[in-house]
């Protein structure tokens, strides 16, 4: 029977153990950042996950090379982290961090709190509030590759030397001799014929350029400025890209003439006139609501919204093609009737005074025909035509993801082993890792 003296010593030791372990079992709930809600070949504190696990404030977890995991942080940010990737989970001025050190993840956040991804060079938050999907990618080599899938990504230099805003359906490549950001043009109203807007990035001899007013031809060389209302031709032996401010990228082919007309970057309305010859365009996601871009041509108005088409202009007849998205074509006349879409893999061709014929499908052998009429150099797709000289310097390159590019287009950009890389779509319902259809050869 144990007397009172010593009953009182076993509840006050089983007390102490109670405090001493409070601290520690409240500290541990606070650092609790998420769970893991699915995982394959994958480890947590360098142990393999058997399931669902939480994962607490410095936490390393690490996909196998066929491995993958679904991670929901306390943020309410979900991550996709695919195969060989290793991520750093903490907490860092009261925000999530997950400190990428190699691999992929997709991050997905659809409130106003958002977990920072973090490399060794840079930082990635979504630029604004609201839904926001990226993905952000290091190679073995340290090259890295951010895509805003949907919302703007405010990249930021961990050095503090600056930041940079990756517009929705754009990708940067980053080079790992990269020092800081790139120069950034503000996004202010275009003036007709007197703010660049378009620049020449590749061009094969020869073309010329008659500036708005003027009635003379010069010679149009790589990197000269083309200004809204100048005409730009192509000589039988020339082809040019062209790079718009906004994303878009122009490949020009041989004999062709072209007008840039307008532009209006606040309502985001573009309008290209396609003379004569044959024209590619990649157009950046327009998300205004009035928002168009145009190509007109002598017998027909072709609108996109963030496609890839093609357009051959001939005197008394245009033919479009579809390469990815959807296009819509209608004749200039407004008083024939019937506008026709077409989605990836279509054609249409329109006549003088007759409305576009029905969408058809479009022979691979045809399609890669029109490609090559419209490929400038040896660069690939318009990562290369849209990479401004500020860009290039600073060892990134902008392009955009409505190209559909191909695994091995983003890994040569990147630096990085074709293999390991991720191309995404910018398809705002899906969330799936896998690389996105590619779209017939980039030019």
């Amino acid at each position: 029977m144990l007397s009172q003296t010593q009953i009182w010593r076993v509840w006050a030791g089983v007390l102490a153990c109670l405090l001493l372990c409070f601290p520690r079992v409240r500290a541990t709930g606070e650092s609790q950042l998420g769970r893991i809600l699915y995982s394959h070949a994958t480890d947590l504190r360098g142990r393999p996950v058997p399931g669902s696990e939480t994962i607490l404030s410095g936490d390393v977890l690490t996909t196998g090379e066929d491995g993958n995991a679904l991670v929901e942080l306390k943020s309410g940010t979900r991550m996709q982290m695919t195969p060989s990737t290793s991520v750093r989970f903490l907490v860092e001025g009261g925000t999530v961090q997950a400190e990428l050190s190699l691999g992929a993840v997709i991050s997905e956040t659809a409130g106003k709190s958002a977990t920072v991804v973090s490399t060794p060079k840079y930082q990635f938050v979504p630029a604004q509030e609201g839904e926001c999907r990226y993905l952000v990618q290091i190679y073995p080599e340290r090259s890295t590759l951010a895509g805003a899938i949907q919302g703007n990504l405010l990249i930021q230099a961990r050095n503090g030397a600056g930041s940079y805003v990756l517009h929705e359906g754009n990708y940067a490549a980053i080079s790992p001799s990269a020092v800081g950001v790139p120069g950034q043009a503000p996004q202010a109203p275009v003036r007709l014929g007197a703010q660049l807007t378009v620049t020449a990035t590749n061009v094969i001899p020869d073309a010329v350029i008659q500036r708005g007013g003027q009635t003379m031809e010069n010679p149009l060389k790589v990197n000269d400025q083309i200004y809204w209302e100048d005409n730009v031709r192509t000589l039988p032996n020339g082809r040019l890209r062209a790079a718009l401010s906004d994303g878009t990228s122009l490949n020009i082919g041989s004999d062709s003439s072209v007008r840039f007309f307008r532009n209006d970057a606040t309502l985001q309305q573009t309008q290209i006139n396609l003379n004569a010859g044959e024209l590619r365009a990649w157009v950046a996601k327009l998300v205004l609501e009035y928002a168009n871009f145009l190509v007109q041509t002598p017998t027909a108005i072709i609108g996109a919204v963030g496609t890839d088409f093609i357009v051959d202009s001939q005197p008394t007849k245009t033919t479009v093609y579809c390469l990815e998205g959807s296009v819509s074509v209608q004749n200039s006349d407004p008083d024939v009737p019937r506008q026709v879409t077409l989605h990836a893999g279509e054609y249409t061709s329109v006549a003088s005074g007759q409305p576009p014929t029905a969408p058809a499908p479009t022979s691979n052998a045809l399609l890669q025909a029109q490609i090559n009429e419209t490929t400038v150099g040896q660069a690939t797709g318009p990562a290369a035509g849209q990479a401004t000289t500020a860009a290039a310097k600073a060892g990134w390159h902008i392009g955009s993801l409505s190209e559909g590019a191909s695994i091995g287009v983003i890994a040569a950009v990147a630096g990085g082993a074709a293999g390991a890389a991720i191309a995404v779509g910018s398809s705002h319902g899906s969330s799936s890792s896998s690389p996105s259809p590619a779209s017939p050869s980039s030019p």
